[in-house]
């Protein structure tokens, strides 16, 4: 009986080492041909009081660090400030602990809230609108001129 559950067993992990070889190496082969996936566009732009426009995508970090994906460039915002991301349809803010905090439309937030066109999003000395990407786009009537 030992004998026929230790070969059970041997075989066993033989089968999760051969396993775990493959996803290793499929995860490699994709790696080497650049087989990355694109973040997706949510549609939805943060624009800021200079009027630099800000895509968003389905995950965005705001803050002073490098590794934000909206790096913004002010001593009161913290390195990795809020959060905006996508849940089913709706795009969410959070505040990650910041020292300064998240205002939306003048309120503190504390805890994930729903954003809305137009909304106004405060973060230290910097305030965004919340704006749809094509709203953006019928806003700048420079190609009339």
């Amino acid at each position: 009986m030992f004998e026929l559950l230790s070969r059970t067993l041997r075989y066993v992990f033989i089968v999760l080492i051969y396993y775990f070889l493959y996803n290793f190496l499929k995860i490699m082969i994709a790696d080497l041909r650049g087989e990355k996936s694109q973040p997706k566009e949510t549609g939805f732009i943060l624009l800021d009081e200079n009027g630099n426009k800000y895509t968003l995508f389905d995950i965005n970090t705001l803050g002073r660090a490098e590794d934000a994906d909206i790096i913004i460039d002010d001593p009161f915002i913290s390195s990795k400030h809020a959060l905006i991301f996508k849940r089913g349809s709706k795009l969410l803010i959070q505040d990650l602990h910041s020292t300064n905090g998240t205002f939306l439309n003048n309120k503190k937030i504390t805890r994930p809230l729903r954003l809305k066109e137009n909304d106004e999003i405060t973060l230290g000395t910097k305030k965004f609108k919340f704006l749809r990407g094509e709203t953006v786009g019928a806003e700048d009537r420079s190609y009339l001129q």
